[in-house]
């Protein structure tokens, strides 16, 4: 039979087949060696590469952190850019971050090694690494780091798809020279393919009958073999799916698939976890968004739908839904398109984490600092994320006008934001991250205009427990820094994080209501005091007399001929005389004493701890001051006198009425004998 079948086919043809398949089978198997080879060195060399960066790491790195912290941040960065690594991240034994290049680390552990990343098909290998000191059992540090594995996948992907093009064209030249070497086997191979077309469309196909033991007979028990073998593969590939589906159902997190057209196609079981919603629900549903987005969410939602339907991928993108139940759970979205290996566009698929517990725990601390905003009197500002979201507190906080300074336990700093930089002089780029709090008040002293007692306020501070009061700092260059503080506390009742110290610009504050007091309680034209701030010194000035038991004196007097001096010359005359009597009386008047402007011409007086003899000396040296003053109005000379009354407390009234009718009666007493007179009042006269 073999004979028969070599005489059909010819002598020439089976060898060349023969030899053709031979070629095919030794390049196959040397290419596919050879890029094992190759891609097994690649990884291995990038490993070598990743174990001797660690090395490095743990060598420069443990040693500065404990020996010179100052160095760590340069070292991380030279670290990163002699390691081409995406991103490194230092924390200390406590697990604080202290020193971040290149953006946040991947959170979670890291990947076994390197080939294990690869094996995921990540694009990035994200390792950890103790940092250790000779002598200790504890780590000093950890480093986070992330090493780009994408020119690497990309080159392991071009020798794959080399492989597989190769094979390809083996396969492809070997079917070509089988149908060119056994054309007089058609027939039957025209069978096999009928099925075979019947097996791509997934239909049931029955065994080929085998005749005889030639080639074709072969090939037909072949090719029954592999409809049997392609059966148990459905079979398993069936099981495969049923076990992917088992796990994708039983995610934790939301996983979706939507196709081109944005129509729902699958999602797990999570969304009912998450929402309370069924995936029936959600698969039936005419309007998805409706029945799961946030309405104040829809508007932005449906803008990145369209993005993400475009081919945009995205990350990070936080919302709300809907529960069942009406209440909202917030949740943060990635998402990315789905191609088949032609490159169609098979649809999106989105992942959603629920992170509606830390969205309350930023609500709390978003609660927190507006609470304290409030408390200061400051505008309002708003708070986003804290954590991962510290970034996000940190701009938050460079964007209000208070100056904020975190301090740990031990009186190292962890946060200044740019406003405390601003107030207190330190560069907008200067790191105050790890500087006690110790050299900071060193830094800025020659600020504070009194030093020691701000030393001496600060000590006192720290050894309290107690949130402090406002406390008004005084600067050499004129400011006014308003200093408040308060311990953050810790998780555990009875200690504490550290402390937070606020700090405000308040000096036009002041500046604003200095200027009110004044206008309040000032007259305009003479700067003395009105009869506002008059009445309520009388009142204070009786009140102190009456229980001290000493007395208080009231002169009030008027001005003789101011009103011809206002109707010949004007009013700008009449200012003049005011403005200069004003400032030639208050020069008279002692320090002690309080001079007023009551109105119009009419002026007072108030003179504590005093008695007749020293009143009567004051109101003849204001009258003589007062008579000698002599003005020049266009040529013309002209001059005033004062009559004055005098009243004292308790001798001559009890109140602060009282005294003022006194006074006044006194006053018409001395214009009634002839003015340019003082006169004592007289309870008996009436005067």
């Amino acid at each position: 039979m073999l004979s028969a079948l070599i005489g059909r086919i010819g002598v020439l043809k089976g060898r060349l087949l023969a030899t053709a398949t031979v070629m095919c089978v030794v390049l196959g198997v040397a290419f596919f060696g050879a890029f094992h080879l190759v891609s097994g060195q690649l990884v291995a060399r990038e490993a070598m590469r990743v174990n001797a960066l660690v090395g490095d790491m743990q060598t420069r790195l443990a040693d500065v952190l404990v020996q010179e912290p100052a160095r760590l941040v340069a070292e991380a960065t030279e670290l990163r850019r002699v390691g081409h690594l995406e991103y490194i991240e230092v924390r200390d034994e406590a697990g604080r971050v202290l020193v971040t290049d290149g953006g946040l680390a991947s959170l979670g552990p890291g990947q076994a090694d390197l080939p294990a990343a690869l094996d995921e098909g990540r694009r990035r290998y994200d390792l950890r690494v103790d940092l250790l000191q000779p002598g200790r059992r504890d780590p000093v540090g950890t480093v986070r780091a992330g090493v780009g594995l994408g020119e690497l996948q990309d080159l392991l992907a071009a020798l794959r798809t080399g492989a597989i093009m190769l094979g390809a064209l083996i396969v492809l030249l070997q079917v070509w020279l089988s149908r060119w070497v056994l054309g007089g086997v058609l027939e039957g191979v025209s069978a096999i393919e009928t099925r075979a077309v019947a097996l791509r469309r997934a239909e049931e196909v029955a065994p080929l009958p085998v005749r005889g033991d030639d080639a074709l007979a072969r090939l037909t028990r072949a090719f029954n073999q592999m409809v049997q073998a392609l059966e148990e593969r459905v079979t398993a590939l069936r099981k495969s799916e049923s076990r992917f589906h088992a796990i994708a159902d039983f995610t934790f997190g939301v996983e979706a698939w939507f196709s081109p057209q944005g129509r729902l196609i699958w999602v797990n079981r999570s969304i009912e976890r998450v929402t309370g919603h069924t995936p029936l629900d959600c698969l039936l549903a005419d309007d998805l968004s409706a029945l799961l987005i946030h309405e104040k969410d829809r508007k932005v939602f449906a803008a990145r739908a369209a993005d993400a339907l475009n081919g945009g991928c995205g990350e990070n993108f936080e919302l709300r839904l809907l529960r069942r139940n009406g209440s909202i759970v917030w949740v943060s979205l990635n998402w990315q398109p789905i191609y088949d290996e032609a490159g169609a566009c098979l649809g999106v698929r989105v992942s959603a984490d629920d992170i509606q517990s830390r969205k309350e725990a930023e609500l709390k601390l978003l609660d927190t600092v507006t609470a304290l905003r409030r408390e200061q009197g400051l505008r309002d500002y708003y708070l986003t994320r804290s954590e991962e979201e510290r970034s996000r507190l940190e701009a938050l906080l460079d964007l209000i006008e208070l100056g904020v300074l975190f301090v740990d336990r031990d009186g190292r700093a962890q946060h200044a934001n740019r406003m405390l930089k601003t107030i207190w002089g330190f560069g907008e780029n200067e790191n105050l991250s790890g500087m006690r709090d110790a050299v900071l008040i060193e830094r800025t002293a020659a600020l504070r205009v009194d030093e020691e007692s701000y030393r001496s306020r600060v000590k006192q501070v720290l050894s309290s427990r107690l949130p402090t009061e406002p406390l008004d700092i005084r600067l050499r260059d004129g400011r006014i820094i308003r200093e408040q503080s308060a311990l953050v506390p810790a998780a555990t009742r009875g200690r504490f994080l550290g402390r937070v110290w606020i700090y405000e610009d308040v000096t036009a504050e002041r500046l604003a209501a200095e200027a009110l007091v004044n206008m309040a309680e000032r007259d305009p034209l003479t700067n003395l005091y009105n009869r506002r701030r008059f009445h309520e010194e009388l009142e204070r000035m009786i009140a102190d007399a009456g229980r001290r038991r000493t007395q208080l004196g009231l002169l009030l007097f008027d001005l003789d001929g101011f009103k011809p001096v206002n109707d010949r010359f004007g009013h700008q005359a009449g200012d003049e005389v005011l403005t200069r009597l004003a400032r030639d009386v208050g020069a008279v008047v002692r320090r002690n004493e309080m001079f007023f402007r009551l109105g119009g011409d009419e002026f007072a007086v108030l003179a504590p701890d005093t008695d007749e003899a020293a009143l009567t000396g004051l109101a003849r040296r204001i009258g003589d001051k007062v008579s000698g003053m002599v003005f020049d109005f266009d040529g013309t000379s002209a001059q005033v006198t004062t009559s004055t009354g005098i009243g004292i407390f308790p001798l001559h009234a009890h109140s602060g009425e009282s005294l003022l009718s006194a006074a006044d009666s006194a006053m018409y007493a001395a214009k009634n004998d002839g003015k340019n007179a003082f006169r004592m009042y007289q309870r008996r006269h009436g005067t």
